[in-house]
């Protein structure tokens, strides 16, 4: 999976890039704390939505993610930033002031463990804030462009399906996030529902999103341009007329 994202690098700005961005802005607005003035983490940092969003709300950010290749992508100021398991944080404890996972710790096999590092390398008061997306996010630009994508010879990779059926559903409701926050001994949270809606968003936006993903990125960008422009077309044939995008989510608004 790892390898996955970083061989994604840029092509994730083009396409979710404009998902992940207004998401990330949607997390740092659950805030319970201010960020202006804190050195903030950035743990699963991607290519800098959440680093971009902690630096509008006036904050300083360190961007951490395994996936080197998305950690060079970060644009257009690359802050100070760390390859970082989220399990094991090479930061000293008490060291930072706030943690922001945007759609991270649903991507590692413990989020308990994950959520662990993270009070411990934040100083006493300081925000933590995840999300993760909600057992019944979902829109038919997914199932379009996977279709459209084995027409071609597309077949996801093992961990996509592991991701998917055995590590996301463990923060994708409220109860569930509720028991891992328990027993990570996060005792000051809150833990709700938000929904995002993405009324701007066109079918070509869509279909521009999922082939940006990592489990499809390295394969389009092994395409032929004809191909990838076939590729666009075909999936947004066997899109039609869908609803506006609406990412539902699960969001973990702490204080450690």
């Amino acid at each position: 999976m790892t390898q996955a994202y970083s061989a994604t690098g840029a092509a994730w700005q083009h396409g979710p890039g404009r998902v992940y961005d207004r998401l990330a802005k949607s997390l740092i607005a659950e805030s319970p704390v201010s960020l202006e003035g804190r050195t903030v983490l950035d743990l699963g940092a991607g290519t800098g939505a959440a680093t971009r969003a902690i630096q509008a709300a006036g904050g300083t950010p360190i961007a951490a993610d395994l996936a080197i290749g998305m950690l060079q992508a970060i644009a257009p100021a690359r802050p100070a930033s760390a390859v970082a398991d989220a399990s094991a944080l090479p930061f000293p404890d008490h060291s930072l002031d706030g943690v922001i996972a945007a759609f991270s710790l649903n991507h590692v096999g413990d989020p308990r463990q994950a959520m662990r590092e993270a009070a411990r390398v934040a100083r006493p008061g300081s925000p933590l804030l995840v999300s993760a997306y909600a057992a019944d996010d979902h829109h038919p630009v997914k199932d379009a462009v996977n279709a459209a994508a084995a027409e071609l010879g597309w077949r996801a990779d093992a961990w996509v399906d592991e991701l998917r059926t055995t590590i996301m559903p463990v923060l994708a409701t409220v109860e569930n996030a509720e028991r891992i926050v328990a027993d990570a001994g996060i005792v000051t949270a809150e833990v709700r529902r938000v929904d995002v809606a993405f009324p701007d968003l066109v079918a070509d936006d869509l279909v521009a999103w999922r082939m940006g993903m990592a489990q499809l990125a390295p394969f389009v960008a092994a395409l032929t341009s004809a191909q990838r422009d076939g590729l666009r077309s075909r999936a947004a044939e066997l899109l039609g007329a869908a609803a506006p995008l609406v990412r539902r989510c699960v969001v973990i608004a702490a204080v450690v």
